[in-house]
């Protein structure tokens, strides 16, 4: 046996025998017990029911103070032995007091009635109570003292940069707790270190990784301490990167109507916006539209609003586009007054949108020449202006915003129509030639991406290999299956690239926590794992993404190749009269050698600006004149009238 322990058990079983042997005396005279001796006979093992004898047997009384029995709680003596000395107050005048010397008469101790048992007992438990209260408030403010100081330690050192030192505080911090006990999930000090990681996190750019720990900060509620701090580090983390998990929608059980003004638009504003992007559009409503007029938010705030009226089908049209016109107006005006250019121009598209479904070409017209010719929306809005003039029969500014998007200012872009659609209108003002030109640059531009399109989707089924093949065709132009038409729809979608930023941000991050690895321990390991998860699955998204998208431009080529059919039998059609027309000529006898109609001349295809300056060159551009371009066809069709 270890040494040690043999003299531990020597002791007590000396100590209990002593006592036994103290208890059984009848000692001439008897020494009253103190505190410290009721605390040395329970260090060593006497039990409660042999203390409380030798403290009736030597008449001992203690008159105990609330310091007393805090001292006697510490040093590990039971409530049952505190209770019975204090019920030894009333046999002596205070603590270590001697027993009384024997008197002639001896009376008998009278019985407590029932009532003052109860009374009595009920003061004790209610003086129990008190001091543990005062005891755990006590250990509350030194926990709290002691979290304080660890928060900011570790948020020193997050500020300078040293985010693995912090980390390692917090999670130390938690791990150790109590005596060794690792404090619970939802303990005050859980969540001050939770808040401490997350800060360090996004401090280091680790932001992935910092945002479901600010969430989880922010889910326990707007009572709690970093909760204003929390959300607005995660509302700049979201501008960041594509954050949109499904458990923010908790956000909507939280009131924020203690908070100040700018607080509750802010907070308001991206429940909104989330509940929008996660397809709730109806439930945000009510979120968006308590975003104040004052509020930095409120221009964007009125442009979704319009956006979610102008999507809802359920509202009477009339209804619909009242709102979706009054909250696009809002965010035009409002977005003007704090230079929020980006929000001017997202409204005025969707302006431009709303008169076009309304067949108001004329005012979509005006909408999309608004934008400015920095947003990255200018090649949408000259694109969907060019249906406008195609659809109102203005071919002059049809054909001019044509020739324009073939410029290299839109090389980036791929819209295959475009050679259908001035085909199209060379046939209806009968400029057969011109037509047939058109139509064999769709062949040579759009219908020889056909085959290579089928081929890479026959290829590929798992939306990681989709993406993978994206990757690799941009990445490795010349030896890419994918033609670089083919990849411009990919990359000009917006969900893509902000999962393509995501993912990339994901990399980075793993990266670097593995060049922290040992020093971060199991956290680190957590951490890769989730985001290893986490990169799975943006990828399968972005995988899908691109599959969608391909698709989508297989069906428009099949589509305009089906236009570009019956455009072929219309031109026929038009050969047809002509070559009846040179007939019904040639027998007239008509022999003055002019240009009749019918007959294409050669020219010009174009004007620049309003100068009407020549512009006869189909593959050259001014990047100045960029919107001014002008055809002068003419029609030439019998019976048509003048230039259009």
């Amino acid at each position: 046996m270890d040494q040690r322990l043999l003299r531990q058990t020597l002791g007590r079983r000396l100590a209990s025998a002593l006592c036994a042997a103290l208890l059984v005396m009848a000692p001439a005279v008897v020494s009253a017990l103190t505190i410290d001796d009721i605390i040395t006979l329970v260090k060593l093992d006497i039990p409660d029911d042999q203390i409380i004898k030798k403290i009736s047997k030597d008449g001992s009384a203690f008159k105990l103070a609330p310091s007393d029995i805090l001292k006697l709680k510490k040093a590990g003596v039971s409530d049952k032995v505190i209770r019975h000395m204090m019920r030894t107050a009333a046999k002596g005048e205070g603590e270590g007091a001697a027993p009384p010397v024997e008197k002639k008469e001896d009376k008998p101790e009278r019985e407590l009635s029932a009532a003052e048992k109860a009374a009595e007992e009920a003061r004790l438990k209610e003086e129990a109570q008190r001091l543990a209260d005062e005891q755990r408030k006590r250990e509350e403010a030194q926990r709290r003292a002691f979290a304080g100081k660890v928060l900011k330690t570790g948020q020193d050192l997050a500020n300078s940069g040293r985010w693995v030192e912090s980390i390692a505080i917090f999670t130390k911090f938690v791990n150790d707790g109590v005596g060794g006990v690792p404090f619970a999930p939802d303990s005050d000090e859980a969540y001050i270190a939770n808040y401490g990681i997350a800060n360090a996190l996004a401090r280091a750019g680790l932001m992935q990784a910092a945002a479901n720990k600010l969430l989880e900060v922010v889910r326990a509620g707007p009572e709690k301490l970093f909760f204003e701090k929390a959300f607005n580090q995660m509302r700049e983390l979201r501008r960041t990167i594509n954050y949109r998990p499904p458990e923010l929608e908790d956000l909507t059980q939280f009131a924020v109507v203690a908070k100040d003004k700018e607080f509750q638009d802010s907070y308001h504003y991206f429940v909104g916006e989330f509940l929008h992007d996660f397809g709730l559009s109806g439930d945000a409503v009510p979120y968006l539209a308590k975003v104040s007029d004052k509020a930095d938010d409120y221009p964007r705030a009125q442009y979704l609003l319009g956006l979610i009226a102008f999507q809802d089908e359920s509202i009477a049209k009339g209804e619909r586009i009242k709102r979706a016109s009054e909250g696009f107006q809002n965010a035009v005006v409002a977005g003007e007054e704090r230079k929020s250019q980006g929000v001017v121009d997202l409204a005025y598209l969707s302006l431009a949108r709303l008169a076009y479904e309304l067949q108001q070409y004329d005012a979509a017209i005006y909408y999309y020449r608004k934008i400015s010719r920095t947003s990255p929306k200018i090649s949408r809005a000259f694109y969907e202006a060019g249906w406008s003039y195609f659809l109102k029969g203005d071919v002059s500014r049809a054909l001019g915003t044509f020739h324009a998007l073939h410029s290299p200012y839109f090389a980036h872009q791929f819209y295959p129509e475009l050679w259908v659609l001035e085909a199209t209108l060379y046939v209806q003002n009968c400029h057969v030639e011109r037509a047939r030109q058109a139509i064999e640059r769709f062949k040579e531009d759009v219908l020889v991406l056909g085959p290579p399109l089928r081929d890479f989707l026959a290829r590929h089924s798992r939306p990681e290999e989709y993406y993978d093949a994206i990757l690799s065709a941009v990445n490795k132009p010349k030896t890419a299956a994918l033609p670089r038409n083919l990849i411009s729809p990919v990359l000009q979608n917006v969900e893509f690239y902000n999962l393509y930023k995501t993912i990339k941000q994901i990399e980075a991050e793993e990266s670097k926590i593995k060049g922290q690895l040992t020093r971060l321990g199991g956290f680190g390991q957590e951490l890769l794992s989730k985001l290893g998860q986490l990169r799975g699955e943006r990828i399968a998204e972005a995988g899908v993404v691109v599959q969608r998208t391909l698709r989508g431009v297989e069906k428009d080529i099949v589509t305009y190749q089906d236009k570009l059919s019956e455009l072929i039998i219309d031109m026929e059609e038009i050969e047809l009269e002509r070559k009846n027309r040179q007939i019904d000529e040639l027998e007239g006898k008509d022999e003055s050698g002019a240009a009749k109609a019918g007959v294409e001349s050669e020219g010009p295809v174009a004007i620049a600006g309003s100068d009407a300056m020549v512009w006869p060159f189909e593959g050259e551009f001014w990047k100045d004149e960029i919107g001014a371009y002008r055809s002068y066809l003419k029609s030439i069709c019998v019976d048509s009238g003048d230039a259009q």
